[in-house]
C-alpha cells in the first residue's frame, strides 16, 4: 500500500472528485460489468464520456493523479490516466502500474491516455510483449497497436514473432490484442504488410480459435487498406 503525506489542496480535490463520481454513478452499469467479469476494488459504473467531462475540471497534476490511481476504484484510476502529466510519468512507475492491470478496460484506457504518450512508451511495449505475465503481454501489444508508427524495423519483426509465438492461446484478450498489433502494423509500410501477410498464412489452416481470428482479422486489414 502507498502512504502519501498530508496535503490540504489534495485531499480537497480528492474528496470533491469522489462526490462527482457519487453522483455520476449508475448502478445499473456497475452490476452489467461485474456480470460480465469486470471486477474491480470498486465500481460506480460511470462512463467515459463522464470521466473525461470531469477530468477537464482539474489541470494535470502529477501528485493529484497518483492519489487518485492508488485509491484502486475504476473511475479514479481512469481519471488518474486523463490527469497524470506524461513528462512527469516514470519508467518506474509504469512498472508499478502494470502490476494493477487485471481488466482489459484499464489497459486500453491507460494505453489511449498515457502510455501511448510517453517518450519511453517503445521500451514498454517491447519489454511487456516479451513478459511471462499474460496483463503485461496485453497491455505490451495493444501499446504497440497505438505506438505503431514508432518502431524500427527490428524492433517491429520482433514484436510480429512473439505475436506468433504467442498466437496459441484460449486467452481471449491476448490474441484479440496481438491480432489489433499485427493488422496496425500493416499500416506501416507496404513492406511489413507482406511480412505480416507471409508471416499469418500458416495459420490460415489452424485448427486453433485463435490463430484462426488473428489471421483472418490480419487478412481484413490488408483487404480494408488495399496495399497489397
Amino acid at each position: 500500500m502507498e502512504y502519501y503525506l498530508s496535503n490540504p489542496e489534495i485531499d480537497s480535490k480528492i474528496k470533491e472528485i469522489k462526490i462527482k463520481i457519487r453522483l455520476s454513478m449508475n448502478g445499473v452499469v456497475s452490476d452489467q460489468m461485474i456480470n460480465s467479469g469486470i471486477i474491480y476494488k470498486k465500481n460506480f459504473g460511470v462512463s467515459i464520456p463522464r470521466l473525461k467531462e470531469l477530468a477537464k475540471d482539474y489541470t494535470q497534476n502529477h501528485d493529484l493523479a497518483q492519489r487518485l490511481w492508488s485509491l484502486g476504484i475504476r473511475e479514479t484510476m481512469i481519471l488518474a490516466t486523463l490527469i497524470e502529466p506524461a513528462e512527469k510519468f516514470t519508467y518506474e512507475l509504469a512498472q508499478q502500474w502494470v502490476k494493477d492491470f487485471n481488466q482489459i478496460e484499464i489497459i486500453e484506457q491507460s494505453t489511449m491516455n498515457l502510455f501511448s504518450r510517453l517518450s519511453f512508451s517503445n521500451r514498454l511495449a517491447v519489454e511487456w510483449v516479451q513478459s511471462e505475465n499474460y496483463w503485461e503481454q496485453i497491455t505490451g501489444f495493444i501499446l504497440s497497436a497505438r505506438a505503431f508508427g514508432n518502431f524500427d524495423k527490428n524492433t517491429v519483426v520482433k514484436i510480429i514473432e512473439k505475436g506468433l509465438d504467442l498466437s496459441k492461446t484460449d486467452n481471449l484478450h491476448l490474441y484479440k490484442s496481438i491480432a489489433l498489433c499485427l493488422s496496425r502494423f500493416c499500416r506501416i509500410d507496404k513492406e511489413t504488410a507482406m511480412l505480416i501477410q507471409t508471416k499469418t498464412e500458416i495459420l490460415s489452416n489452424s485448427p486453433i480459435h485463435s490463430q484462426q481470428f488473428i489471421f483472418n482479422e490480419v487478412k481484413q486489414e490488408i483487404l480494408f487498406l488495399d496495399i497489397l
